[in-house]
């Protein structure tokens, strides 16, 4: 899979640019704020539906206008896919996928896989457990559209269950079949999205593991494992998953009364990361905790590849800078030939003799064509 060409119309600093990128390797150079970085937000958005960075869609619209457009074709293995995405200033968005409208973004996920790696993901092992889901949950949304609308309907059971333990504070009265009838949403919800996580945690880990090692010249061993908030170890059935969550809510039930909110599920899971045995949020150093950030992002690309039968498009937003040059080198290495890449960084960032690509070089929202060694 590889982006042959994207449009980009009052896209941030972009006034209207035709982008033709290598289908290998791409390096993006060019000075701080030139538009480095919204470029492969660009395409992030492009197989997403939205920005990697959070950010709303009236602040990715060019200064003074009303509208952004995206366009971008994608060769797959068997077919070709055209994508145009028009966020407006007062919400709207209209998106078609090869010429046929479509509403709801969920037609987009799994079409054009995409994986980014930014300086904010070293945040993986430092950050909180919300950074480690959002990780699972990108990746999962890619792979399984039935797993994107699990997350939709978890958030609005969560949002009307919280309501729920708020009002039975002033009416106990509605404490018994109204909450167990948002109990059994929860639960029957909540199971799909903690047996679709523990699957791929289960994938993910040795493939991280295995990339730890070689990063670290195999001094350090790398332990993923998945924790989800209910009680009980190991790999599940879904029925097993269910009957834990079952459990685990009567055990909350006095507690969730007092504090007005839901307090185990899904919305509450972990990954624990170890590095030889300590935990690595704790006791890793910085460079074994980037290290482990990296290999748990190139699992995913390698994830992605396996379930979907093509390397996704891979997005290195200035990173390089962070990693001493051994990772870079493993990394440069690691990415050779495995699909097309997007690497940004500065005008001292080279090519290793034979790579397959082309340099770009963006100054004020324009890109220039550079060197190429095809």
């Amino acid at each position: 899979m590889y982006l042959s060409r994207l449009l980009l119309n009052n896209y941030r600093n972009y006034i209207r640019e035709e982008f033709t990128p290598h289908s290998h390797l791409n390096l993006i150079q060019g000075e701080n704020a030139q538009g480095k970085s919204n470029l492969l937000e660009a395409i992030f958005l492009l197989g997403m539906g939205k920005s990697p960075f959070n950010a709303r869609s009236r602040e990715i619209i060019r200064w003074g206008e009303g509208w952004f457009r995206l366009e971008g074709q994608v060769e797959r293995r068997d077919h070709s896919l055209k994508v145009e995405l028009v966020y407006k200033k007062d919400g709207v968005r209209e998106m078609t996928i090869n010429g046929q409208r479509e509403d709801n973004i969920s037609q987009l996920l799994g079409r054009i896989n995409v994986v980014l790696f930014s300086p904010e993901d070293l945040q993986l092992l430092k950050g909180g457990p919300a950074l480690r889901r959002r990780y699972l949950d990108l990746q999962l949304c890619q792979i399984s559209p039935r797993y994107f609308y699990y997350l939709q309907q978890y958030r609005r059971i969560i949002q009307q269950r919280n309501m729920l333990l708020k009002d039975i504070r002033f009416d106990h009265l509605r404490e018994g079949e109204d909450l167990s009838v948002w109990d059994r949403q929860l639960i029957q919800v909540g199971t799909g999205i903690i047996y679709k996580r523990q699957g791929a945690v289960s994938k993910l880990a040795p493939l991280a593991a295995e990339l730890h090692k070689k990063m670290s010249g195999g001094r350090e061993e790398l332990t993923v494992a998945y924790r989800p908030s209910i009680s009980g170890r190991g790999e599940r059935s879904p029925e097993e998953i269910a009957a834990d969550f079952q459990r685990a809510l009567a055990a909350v039930r006095g507690d969730e009364l007092k504090r007005q909110f839901t307090m185990i599920g899904p919305h509450r899971d972990d990954i624990s990361l170890y590095i030889n045995g300590r935990d690595g949020r704790k006791y890793g150093s910085q460079g074994q905790q980037r290290t482990a950030a990296l290999s748990l992002k190139l699992a995913e690309t390698l994830y992605i590849e396996e379930e979907m039968g093509e390397h996704p498009i891979l997005l290195l937003d200035d990173i390089m800078s962070e990693l001493d040059s051994r990772r870079r080198q493993f990394v440069f290495d690691g990415v050779q030939g495995k699909g097309q890449v997007f690497i940004t960084g500065t005008e001292g960032d080279e090519f290793s003799p034979g790579t397959r690509g082309r340099r770009y070089h963006i100054s004020q929202g324009r890109i220039l064509e550079g060197w190429s060694p095809d």
